[in-house]
């Protein structure tokens, strides 16, 4: 089960859904309105959204042949005759999903509304990201009792990406969900041989000015040169998605060498030091890549995850696949 929720995780939700729908069974979406979208597109792989229907949108399930998540028990009674679903417990994550105390509910629930077309159940982990989490273990001894209660014949699926590359063996059931991993990043701080980013940003210098000793870049005057050199202008900042916490943190590529940021990242517009080397406006630039200026080592530089700095990423990016 491929999970392309958001964008794909900010990478482009139909091109990357073209290229996997033959090398997948399912894809998984946060909400009804991206599963209606990859219908619309010609996407026929099955989809399961994970969000709770919302009241009036009970319809676009049937209609576009998508499969509901059942996280509450409010759920059985709204949704249309022969919608396909998904039951969904809460195991440890404390989110969204069913309590296990309401598992015998829910069995007497599905057995009343026998309109709908059970599928599958699923749980989700919420800590997982490394081989020696033992909270995994708890949760998988809580859903297989819940799991149980209710008919064989239903897919069931616990793990995310880091529950299918850290948990090999534990009760892995039928089907595993992948989502960061898919686009080439670890789901937390230990490192996976063979992930490799798939995303590559790259802009260009659209300016290139001298600067002396002294003088201060951007918004506040933060930086001041420690030098006579130059500076370059990229046309890209936080309304792309480049968070203002990078500010001074971060480098960039040009002709395979690095360059720092400095300044305060505004909203267009980045600025870096080019010390010596008087480059040309229009030299291409790379802000996202592998190893040194990669979004995971962003999101060490300001605290955050991987999942955030691409799923930041502007829209109004240009994107081509290269594929």
């Amino acid at each position: 089960m491929a999970v392309i929720k958001d964008e794909a995780y900010g990478h482009g939700l139909i091109p990357i859904a073209n290229y996997l729908q033959d090398k997948v069974d399912w894809f998984c979406v946060a909400d009804v309105e991206e599963g209606v979208r990859l219908r619309q597109e010609g996407i026929e792989t099955p989809v399961l959204v994970f969000e709770i229907p919302r009241i009036g949108k009970e319809k676009l399930y049937t209609e576009h042949h998508l499969t509901a998540s059942i996280s509450d028990l409010s759920v059985f009674g709204r949704l249309e005759d022969n919608t396909e679903c998904h039951l969904h417990f809460d195991t440890g994550m404390m989110r969204l999903g069913m309590l296990p105390s309401e598992a015998s509910k829910a069995v007497e629930l599905m057995n009343h509304h026998n309109r709908l077309n059970y599928t599958g159940i699923y749980t989700h982990f919420a800590n997982a990201d490394g081989p020696s989490f033992p909270l995994v273990e708890d949760q998988i001894s809580v859903f297989s009792e819940i799991r149980s209660q209710f008919p064989p014949h239903l897919m069931t699926h616990t793990s995310n990406s880091a529950g299918t590359l850290f948990h090999q063996g534990k009760a892995l059931f039928d089907a595993v969900r992948t989502g960061i991993a898919l686009y080439g990043y670890s789901p937390g701080l230990h490192e996976v041989n063979g992930l490799k980013p798939v995303l590559e940003w790259r802009s260009e210098l659209v300016q290139v000015k001298a600067i002396k000793k002294g003088e201060a870049v951007g918004y506040g005057s933060r930086w001041k040169s420690p030098k006579n050199g130059w500076l370059g202008v990229i046309p890209v900042g936080y309304a792309e998605g480049i968070s203002r916490t990078l500010s001074g943190k971060f480098e960039v590529e040009i002709e395979d060498r690095f360059y720092p940021q400095v300044g305060t990242i505004s909203m267009d517009y980045i600025t870096v030091f080019l010390g010596n080397d008087k480059l040309e406006a229009g030299m291409e630039v790379k802000i996202i890549g592998e190893g040194k200026f990669s979004a995971k080592e962003w999101a060490e530089k300001s605290g955050t995850i991987p999942y955030e700095v691409t799923t930041r990423l502007s829209q109004k990016i240009d994107r081509k696949y290269l594929l």
